[in-house]
């Protein structure tokens, strides 16, 4: 099955973007696209990033 261009094009941005957020330490990925990078090898396309900003403060 051919991957639509448009989602090629955005896996291969979020693969360049990565480097960049994993320079900063107050971002922490999370979600399917960690797994997929990171743990199964990318079995599936995933086109977008879900980051946590890690110094938290209350809200109260």
């Amino acid at each position: 099955m051919a991957i639509d261009e448009r989602y090629r094009k955005q896996a291969a941005l979020l693969v360049q973007t990565i480097p960049a957020v994993a320079a900063e330490d107050c971002f922490a990925l999370k979600g399917g696209t960690a797994i997929n990078l990171f743990v199964r090898n990318m079995p599936r396309l995933s086109v977008d990033i879900d980051l946590t900003f890690l110094p938290v403060a209350s809200r109260a």
